[in-house]
């Protein structure tokens, strides 16, 4: 898959992570977005996960792609 799929399927499903009310399904879709990543992006996902946690970790991945140019 090119770097510019995955990049419009990370940034929709960030998009879909943030207005996910459900925890579990925001679980869910947060390791699906880090397994997209390239690896110099990825995350380490700790075993306890908050909501507050999610929205950091999906704050930090934009800003990553952003600075880096990554399409």
């Amino acid at each position: 898959m090119s770097t510019t799929v995955n990049h419009n399927i990370v940034t929709k499903l960030i998009e879909n992570c943030y207005n996910e009310s459900e925890i579990d399904k925001k679980v869910l879709i947060l390791y699906r977005i880090n397994s997209l990543l390239p690896a110099v992006f990825r995350i380490n996902i700790p075993s306890l996960i908050t909501d507050d946690y999610i929205d950091t970790a999906l704050y930090g991945i934009e800003e990553n792609i952003r600075r880096s140019g990554y399409h």
